[in-house]
């Protein structure tokens, strides 16, 4: 399996606490609209001891079967099927600061 791992962070105008809420509540639903994905983790971060700001405010796991698989879902997010979930994202991520890679899992600890 291949994995699409986005690095995210929210727009300047709301809270962790409100990005968390709403990448979870609302926008995580469009994963079921997204063809070839067998699995979809969120990793959300979370206020560091003394209060102090993550760096980043999440993670997302996009995990499919082959690199061919990936490839067809991300020409489905870049094409008029995805405009839904793109429209979606600017509702509470900064899409100027998120970066994006595919990843091959090695495990040392199953």
């Amino acid at each position: 399996m291949v994995k699409f791992m986005a690095i995210m962070k929210r727009r300047d105008d709301i809270t962790l606490e409100e990005f968390s809420r709403y990448w979870y509540e609302v926008h995580g639903r469009f994963a079921y609209t997204v063809p070839n994905l067998r699995r979809y983790v969120q990793n959300h971060a979370i206020r560091l001891l003394g209060g102090g700001e993550p760096q980043i405010d999440g993670i997302g796991e996009y995990w499919f079967d082959d690199l061919k698989s990936w490839q067809r879902s991300a020409e489905f997010y870049l094409g008029d099927e995805g405009r839904a979930i793109r429209d979606d994202e600017v509702k509470f991520m900064n899409r100027s600061k998120i970066f994006g890679f595919v990843a091959e899992e090695r495990i040392y600890i199953p």
